[in-house]
C-alpha cells in the first residue's frame, strides 16, 4: 500500500540531500526501480499532483551467480573444457580440476577398469568432502563435454566398462554373456566383493593356480548366496577379498559363520592380496562411524594376522580403503599375490 510505501521511503537515511519535493523524488526513484525489473507499479494512481501508485509489487530476482573460480591450466587433452568452464557446475568444476591434476601428473597410461580409474584420480587428487566414495564418481557425474560422452571419457582416461556376471542360482556353474565364473578345475572359490575387481582378477590370473571358481560377491549379498554352495560343486576351500571398512569385514565375517554352520568350509581372507591393499590404499572416511576398539578386534580377528592392527586402526576411524586400489595394472604386473590362489 502507499502508506507502507512511504513508511520504508522515510526509515532511509539521507534520502534527500537535495531536499526535493518528495513525492517527485519517490515516484522518479520507483520509476527507475521498475525500468530494471525489481518492482511492478499499480495502474491505478493517486490523484496528487506528483501521482503514485496506490500498490508495487516486488519481482522476484534470481540470487547472484557467484564469482566463476579461475581456470586451471589445462592439459592439452582437456583444452576443450576452456570453454565449458564459465557455466560448469561446482561439481563438474571439482572434477575437471581432479582430472586435469592427475593428467598434469605423468601417469602411467595402462588401460584399466573405469572404477578403478576413478579411484586413482579422485582418491588421489579430489578432496573428501567433493567425492566422498571416489570409486563410484562416474556412477552419478555423466553430464558435460567429456563425462556425458562415454566414448570421450575412456579415450581421455584410457579406461574400459567392465560387466558383472551373469547373476543366477546356479551361478557357479554358469557362463554368462562372456565373463567366467568358471575358471579352472580346482577346489578353491574366490569370491571377490566388487564387480571391477572380480573383472581385474579374472582377467589375471596365472597360468597355474587352484582356482575351481571366481564369484563376484555382490556387495553383502555374499551373506546369502554363500548356501547356493554344493557338495558338487567340490569347494575345499572358500577365499574373500573385499573393502577394508566395517560392512566390508562383516560380509565374510558373517558369511564364514553361515558356511561353518552348513558344513562348509569357513571363509579365509586372501593374505597378499589385503597386504597390498594396505600398502596401495589411500583411506577415506567411511560411511559407517567409528565403532569401539573391542568391537574392531573381534571383527578383525578374521584378517590375517599381521594386518590386524590396521584393520583395527582403520575400523575404530570410522575409515576405509576402497579394494579397487589393487587394480587390473597391480594385478597384470605382480605375481606376489598369485600366492592366494594355491
Amino acid at each position: 500500500m502507499l502508506d507502507d510505501i512511504w513508511t520504508a521511503f522515510r526509515k532511509v537515511n539521507n534520502r534527500n540531500p537535495d531536499g526535493e519535493y518528495e513525492p517527485l523524488l519517490m515516484s522518479r526513484l520507483l520509476d527507475e526501480l521498475e525500468e530494471h525489473g525489481l518492482i511492478e507499479q499499480m495502474k491505478q494512481r493517486t490523484r496528487d499532483k506528483v501521482s503514485l501508485p496506490l500498490k508495487i509489487w516486488l519481482s522476484a530476482t534470481a540470487p547472484a551467480r557467484p564469482a566463476v573460480p579461475a581456470m586451471p591450466h589445462w592439459h592439452p587433452d582437456l583444452y576443450r573444457l576452456a570453454r565449458e568452464w564459465p557455466t560448469a557446475t561446482s561439481k563438474q568444476r571439482s572434477a575437471y580440476v581432479a582430472v586435469n591434476r592427475w593428467l598434469m601428473s605423468d601417469p602411467d597410461l595402462f588401460s584399466v577398469p573405469l572404477r578403478e580409474r576413478a579411484l586413482e584420480i579422485f582418491g588421489t587428487y579430489g578432496s573428501e568432502a567433493d567425492f566422498p566414495m571416489p570409486e563410484k564418481t562416474f556412477d552419478t557425474l555423466r553430464s558435460g563435454p567429456i563425462f556425458g560422452n562415454p566414448d570421450r571419457l575412456h579415450a581421455t582416461l584410457r579406461t574400459f566398462m567392465t560387466h558383472p556376471p551373469l547373476l543366477t542360482e546356479t551361478f557357479l556353474t554358469e557362463i554368462g554373456d562372456g565373463y567366467y565364473q568358471r575358471v579352472g578345475s580346482g577346489d578353491i572359490l574366490l569370491v571377490v566383493e566388487n564387480a571391477a575387481t572380480w573383472w581385474s582378477i579374472v582377467h589375471s590370473l596365472p597360468d597355474n593356480h587352484r582356482l575351481g571358481y571366481v564369484a563376484w560377491g555382490l556387495g553383502g549379498t555374499f551373506r546369502a548366496s554363500v548356501n547356493t554352495l554344493a557338495a558338487k560343486h567340490r569347494i575345499a576351500e572358500i577365499r574373500y577379498f573385499g573393502d577394508l571398512d566395517l560392512s566390508g569385514i562383516r560380509i565374510p565375517h558373517a558369511a564364514s559363520r553361515t558356511a561353518s554352520d552348513r558344513g562348509l568350509p569357513t571363509v579365509q581372507p586372501t593374505e597378499r592380496l589385503y597386504g597390498a591393499l594396505l600398502e596401495l590404499g589411500r583411506a577415506r572416511d567411511a560411511k559407517e562411524k567409528g565403532i569401539d576398539t573391542g568391537e574392531a578386534c573381534a571383527l578383525a580377528e578374521w584378517m590375517p594376522t599381521a594386518y590386524r592392527a590396521k584393520a583395527v586402526a582403520l575400523l575404530a576411524a570410522g575409515q576405509r580403503l576402497a579394494q579397487e586400489w589393487v587394480g587390473y595394472r597391480y594385478l597384470t604386473r605382480n605375481t606376489a599375490w598369485h600366492a592366494d590362489l594355491v
